[in-house]
């Protein structure tokens, strides 16, 4: 128990897990406690324009808006210590095919990375259909989850960030995975109060402006009594954005979608070269700390084997 605490000690998502399961108490959360986006900002670090060399597994979350699909591609390292490689708008319009062709093409990309001569491909993406859009983010989804590319769904409450298993109770007839997004942002919040480096702990590059941190904490969590009962729930300003905090949510989920069919992050960071590549490509104009996506290469119809997890 000692050494498992030693090992959780840095991480409050893995703490709070040892405390309920090995001494059996009760995690006290802050009500109503909220982050410093001002904060946040002054963390940044100055990385790019390759995937640092820590990262062995990028996740992409995508949320569909009227007029727009936002989207964050987070790199993944050991224990899921996370950088924030590219957060972009793709402007254009969810019911015509161009927007989705626009998005297809970011998803099989490659993108630099400072030990991997060939790169990083995007390993999984969990696209949002609860809102906006449903029908036809259901038929971008379809077929693509030999491509890992989910269609996925909120759920409120005690629920697990993946689920066993998904439903097709759906007019589109695809696998829809509900993510346990309240689960999600409370792992998000509790790492966004650690310092880094360390497990758990979420860089940022210089390019993020205080717009996504705005977004990023919009949210706060808090508590109402239904019944006598006490129900915690997270709650937004009528006048604030959350579009970035929506976007990691996915990300994140895409994750531990990863880690339910077998991901071992850490074996994965193990086998990344130790040395760093002599050259790396350099960054579009006016871009400081997004990786270049790299020329796609074709892919072949086949299963992808469980030895490349």
């Amino acid at each position: 128990m000692a050494r498992e605490q030693r090992a959780a000690k840095e991480d409050p998502v893995r703490l709070k897990v040892w405390v309920n399961t090995k001494l059996a108490e009760t995690w006290e959360e802050r009500d109503g406690e909220s982050l410093d986006a001002e904060g946040l900002m002054l963390r940044r670090e100055a990385y790019g324009p390759a995937v640092p060399a820590p990262v062995a597994v990028l996740t992409c979350g995508i949320d569909v808006q009227d007029d727009r699909l936002e989207l964050e591609l987070v790199g993944w390292g050991r224990d899921e210590e996370s950088w924030s490689i590219d957060y972009r708008v793709l402007w254009g319009d969810p019911s015509t095919p161009a927007l989705w062709l626009e998005l297809d093409a970011y998803l099989d990309g490659r993108f630099a990375h400072e030990t991997l001569p060939e790169g990083l491909r995007i390993d999984a993406a969990c696209l949002d259909t609860g809102g906006h859009h449903t029908l036809a983010a259901y038929a971008f989804c379809r077929g693509k989850e030999r491509r890992r590319i989910w269609a996925i769904k909120g759920g409120g409450g005690a629920k697990p960030i993946w689920p066993k298993r998904p439903s097709r109770a759906n007019k589109g007839k695809v696998n829809l995975f509900t993510v346990g997004v309240d689960s999600a942002k409370e792992a998000i919040f509790a790492r966004l109060k650690q310092t880094p480096p360390g497990a758990g702990t979420l860089h940022f590059p210089l390019d993020r402006d205080a717009q996504y941190f705005e977004q990023l904490t919009a949210e706060r969590k808090r508590t109402r009594y239904v019944k006598g009962f006490a129900q915690q729930f997270w709650w937004k300003p009528d006048n604030r954005r959350n579009e970035a905090l929506d976007c990691r949510v996915y990300a994140s989920a895409a994750l531990h979608g990863l880690i339910a069919m077998g991901l071992a992050l850490n074996k994965r960071v193990d086998a990344l070269p130790e040395r760093p590549l002599t050259k790396t490509r350099p960054a579009p104009a006016g871009v400081h700390s997004i990786a270049p996506p790299l020329k796609p290469t074709p892919r072949r119809r086949r299963v992808v084997p469980s030895r490349y997890l």
